[in-house]
C-alpha cells in the first residue's frame, strides 16, 4: 500500500479534521471507488470510438480524484493520457490504458485495504 499512495497526502487529510477522524478519508475513498471504474471505461470506450475529447475529460476527472487521494501513479498516466487525446495521439493514448487499468486496481485494492484499517 504504501508504494501505490503517497502517505503525505493520506495524512494531510487525517491532519485537517478533528483529532485525525478518519471520515472524511473515508468518504472521499467510497466516492472515488464508486466512480472510478466508470471514468477508467470511459476513457477505453472512448479511445475505441475515437472520442479524444470525452477520453480527455474522464482522464481529467480521474487525474484529480486519484491525486487528492495519493494514488500518484493513476493521476501521472492520467495526465499523459490528458496530453495524448488533446493531441489526438490515438496510438499513444491506447497504449497508455493497460497501464491505467493496471495501476488503477492496484490504487483500488490499497484503498480498500486503508478502508478496512480505519473503519474498524
Amino acid at each position: 500500500m504504501k508504494d501505490v499512495l503517497d502517505q503525505a497526502v493520506l495524512e494531510e487529510l487525517l491532519s485537517i479534521t478533528e483529532e485525525g477522524d478518519p471520515e472524511l478519508l473515508l468518504d472521499l475513498i467510497r466516492m472515488f471507488l464508486d466512480d472510478s471504474p466508470s471514468k477508467v471505461s470511459t476513457i477505453e470506450e472512448a479511445l475505441d470510438k475515437g472520442d479524444f475529447d470525452k477520453a480527455e475529460r474522464a482522464a481529467h476527472s480521474l487525474k484529480g480524484s486519484s491525486g487528492h487521494l495519493g494514488a500518484r501513479a493513476v493521476q501521472d498516466i492520467c495526465e499523459r493520457l490528458q496530453a495524448t487525446t488533446r493531441n489526438h495521439e490515438l496510438d499513444r493514448s491506447r497504449r497508455l490504458t493497460p497501464h491505467l487499468t493496471e495501476h488503477y486496481l492496484e490504487a483500488e485494492a490499497a484503498l480498500r485495504e486503508l478502508m478496512t484499517i480505519y473503519e474498524d
